[in-house]
């Protein structure tokens, strides 16, 4: 199951990884230096190759003219449940974005600027941002195997861990009040928890609840992508808040 979502709704462009080397870089003004499209994502490749890391699916896409750069890639690290370590990456010629890198299990990346998961970085574009940007990816990279051995024992806990009827229907409610759900969505959770989509989510636990919730809002994904990876994100704090939120800057 893919973690990530690369959303275009804004005149974006699916390309081919041949298509996006193809770009121009613009020439350096003052201490802006754009950085070829081709060397933001490479080097965002080649740290995670570096460390061991397989991508088994890549998305790229580019906007405005050419000049805007996002993409997905998920990597070739499983976590119980079905999940997947995504990273997300976007720049841009016109000095629109900086350089962006996130990772983690739920990785939205849309042509609407919207940029999140559990760990985001961003550098600007100066003499030494390339730089700057490739250490900083450096040293998250070897970091994820510490993020993915938290985030297999958040959803191994989620899967272990049973839930009464009274106790998730307070964590609807819950959900409902802080955004998470709307009037909408609510119906269609509470028919998940009491009756799953999916023979998989059989069990009254935590991870029953969490993916009833996520399969709700799923549609938010495409209408509302940065309502929806908020939405995400305050739902994983909800369901399992023992589990700090990684972050980085």
């Amino acid at each position: 199951m893919s973690s990530s979502s690369l959303v275009l709704h804004r005149g974006a462009r699916i390309v081919t990884r041949e298509e996006l080397e193809r770009v121009s870089t613009p020439e350096p003004v003052g201490r802006w230096r754009p950085v070829p499209f081709g060397t933001v994502l490479n080097a965002a490749e080649s740290a995670l190759y570096d460390a061991g890391y397989g991508i088994v699916k890549e998305s790229l896409a580019l906007s405005r003219g050419d000049d805007q750069f996002f993409g997905t890639l998920d990597l070739s690290a499983p976590i119980p449940g079905g999940s997947t370590v995504s990273v997300g990456i976007r720049s841009s010629h016109d000095k629109s974005l900086s350089l962006g890198w996130c990772c983690g299990t739920r990785t939205f990346v849309c042509d609407n600027l919207s940029f999140s998961s559990n760990i985001v970085i961003a550098r600007k574009h100066t003499v030494f941002g390339a730089d700057r940007y490739i250490e900083a990816i450096a040293v998250q990279v070897r970091k994820l195997a510490d993020y993915r051995e938290m985030e297999t024992r958040r959803v191994q806990w989620m899967m272990e861990t049973a839930l009464t009827d009274e106790k998730a229907e307070s964590l609807l409610l819950r959900a409902y009040e802080q955004g998470i759900l709307t009037q909408r969505s609510l119906p269609k959770a509470i028919a998940e928890w009491r009756q799953p989509s999916f023979e998989d989510f059989d069990e009254k636990n935590y991870w029953r609840m969490q993916n009833g919730i996520t399969l709700a809002i799923g549609k938010r994904a495409q209408s509302n992508p940065q309502a929806h990876a908020l939405a995400t994100i305050r739902l994983g704090h909800l369901l399992s808040p023992e589990v700090p939120p990684v972050l980085a800057s």
